[in-house]
Parts: C-alpha cells; sequence; structure tokens
C-alpha cells in the first residue's frame, strides 16, 4: 500500500508481539503519524500461533483488514517457519526479521520469498539474560524501530516504560524491558 508501511508479526501467544505492535503503533502516534495495531488469533491460548499487524503512515489509514502484502515480517519463534510461509506475499525487497541465532544462509533455505533482505537476532538469549524468561518482545521491538526508519527511538522507550507501567509491572522489570530494546536496536546492523 503506498504510503503505508505494513509489517505482519508471526508468533505465538504469550510471547508479547500484540504488546510490542501497540507500543510502536503509540510511539509512531506521538511523533505525529498514523498507526494501527491488532492480532489475529487461532486458538485462545498461550503458545498458539498468533499473527499480529502493524500499519504506519504519515496519512490517516482507511484500511481495516490483516495484512496480505506486508513491507516487512517478523517471525518470534523461529519454529513457526515448519508450518507457515511466514514471507507470503512480501513485497520484493521487504525485510524479514527472525528471532533466531541460525544463519542467514540457512534461512534463505527456508524461506519461500527469495527476494528479500532477511536480518536474524537472538532475541530469546537477550531476553532471558536481561529479563531473565523468554519474551523476545521488547528485544524485537528495538530491532523493528532500527530497521523501519518512520518508529521513533526515543519514543518508543517512553511508550514502553508507560505502557508496562499502566500493566503494573515492577519499576525493575519495566527497566530492563528498556534495556532489552535498547540491546535490540543496537543489535541490528549492516543495515543496507
Amino acid at each position: 500500500m503506498e504510503n503505508i508501511y505494513q509489517i505482519r508479526i508471526h508468533s505465538r501467544g504469550g510471547q508479547g508481539a500484540k504488546t510490542a505492535a501497540q507500543i510502536i503503533a503509540e510511539a509512531s502516534i506521538e511523533e505525529g503519524e498514523f498507526a494501527q495495531a491488532f492480532s489475529e488469533y487461532g486458538p485462545e491460548r498461550s503458545g498458539a500461533p498468533m499473527k499480529t499487524f502493524l500499519r504506519i503512515s504519515k496519512k490517516p489509514i482507511m484500511l481495516h483488514s490483516d495484512i496480505r502484502t506486508p513491507d516487512m515480517v517478523v517471525v518470534l519463534d523461529p519454529s513457526l517457519l515448519l508450518n507457515v510461509d511466514a514471507t507470503e506475499g512480501l513485497a520484493d525487497g521487504g525485510i524479514v526479521l527472525i528471532n533466531t541465532c541460525d544463519s542467514v544462509e540457512s534461512l534463505k533455505k527456508r524461506l519461500s520469498k527469495k527476494n528479500c533482505k532477511i536480518y536474524t537476532i537472538d532475541a530469546k538469549r537477550i531476553a532471558m539474560r536481561i529479563i531473565g524468561r523468554n519474551l523476545p518482545n521488547t528485544v524485537i521491538m528495538g530491532a523493528i524501530i532500527k530497521l523501519v526508519s518512520l518508529i521513533p527511538y526515543e519514543h518508543a522507550i517512553e511508550e514502553t516504560e508507560e505502557i508496562f507501567e499502566k500493566k503494573h509491572l515492577a519499576q525493575n522489570l519495566v527497566k530492563k524491558n528498556v534495556e532489552a530494546l535498547k540491546e535490540g536496536y543496537n543489535a541490528i546492523s549492516n543495515i543496507k
């Protein structure tokens, strides 16, 4: 879609994709952009596959449907690549961001879309080290922000603090999530 940047996130329930999309959308709105964030669930249970959709634009967004032709695809759980064609509909030259320690070369063999830019981040390892749990959403948020210039880094940090405080997370967990976001941002390099 012209003038709308579209992101589709493949994850499992409980990994925080919905919260990450909400934070990014709120940060974009604070910056004066227009944004939408919503999820599509299968069986509503922790661990079930789900998709989350995020749109960002400088103009009002009139679409109210899932995203079939994303500019970016994010995969929070690499095991989903066994059963889901995550790159289906991805724009030529689009971005794929995967939470994995696998090599880009091995991932290319598993993705149907060959004309894309693949970035990897071991968000699980970073989350386990900083937060103490396999909650990769804030790490992935940092990586998304680095890859998509429309999303303001500073507002994302502020929104992360605000939303997690509203969820009544202990202050030390709020700080750890902000630290995880920053590490995810810094872990992405070689942007072309």
